[in-house]
């Protein structure tokens, strides 16, 4: 049996770009179906790769020491990270609700779902995690043989007792390392410490009124707020 021309033309063209040319024949449900089967597609890559990385950032942490996590993840910050957010507008000088809907806009990508409220002070985003989160939902850190959860309260740990591991990255290269490129931190992170719990992002209005408490959780210094 040979692989026919249509065989070829479905597994050489993303469904996404079938989808396209159904819209254009005018085949909405043939759209529709390509879409849906994008999306599968995704959500599988998706769960591979947060289960690549939290294997990964486990056996790093169990061999090496929790210390050894934390530096993998500088290091993922330093190459890939900072550059992705440099640019000719400062971070912090963006308005708070251009920050918002960039976190936002990443979360939902990654298959979250978002509440927003907002005061005088800043905007929170309650996000059910489509990474983190879902990993701790499903039990991922409970099995026999799960994933590491960090115990020494540091920075990394956002200063609490325990953290899931695949999370420290959001303590690591959205706080404590903004903070050492003389920026704030990307948003104020409260992770979930169970399963079912939102993960709350607050996007302060001027940065500089971040709460000392949040550079006291990561062993930093509080800003200069004199000046």
């Amino acid at each position: 049996m040979t692989l026919s021309p249509d065989d070829i033309e479905r597994l050489s063209t993303p469904a996404w770009e079938r989808a396209k040319q159904a819209v254009a024949a005018g085949e909405c449900d043939e759209a529709i179906r390509l879409i849906d089967a994008a999306v599968a597609g995704w959500r599988s890559l998706q769960d591979y790769s947060i289960n690549w990385i939290t294997s990964l950032l486990s056996f790093i942490g169990e061999e090496l020491g929790e210390e050894a996590v934390e530096r993998a993840l500088r290091r993922t910050g330093e190459e890939y990270v900072r550059p992705r957010r440099s640019g000719p507008v400062e971070w912090a000088e963006l308005p708070a609700e251009v920050r918002a809907r960039a976190i936002a806009r990443a979360m939902v990508a990654n298959f979250g779902e978002v509440e927003v409220s907002e005061d005088d002070e800043k905007i929170t985003l309650s996000f059910r995690c489509g990474s983190g989160g879902r990993l701790l939902d499903e039990g991922r850190y409970d099995q026999p043989g799960g994933y590491l959860v960090l115990r020494e309260r540091s920075g990394r740990t956002f200063g609490r007792d325990e953290l899931p591991v695949y999370c420290a990255h959001c303590s690591v290269n959205n706080e404590m390392q903004p903070i050492e490129w003389g920026q704030p931190p990307v948003s104020v992170e409260h992770p979930p410490t169970g399963k079912g719990e939102p993960c709350i992002h607050h996007v302060y209005r001027d940065p500089r009124a971040v709460p000392d408490e949040v550079y006291m959780r990561l062993g930093t210094r509080p800003p200069d707020r004199t000046g």
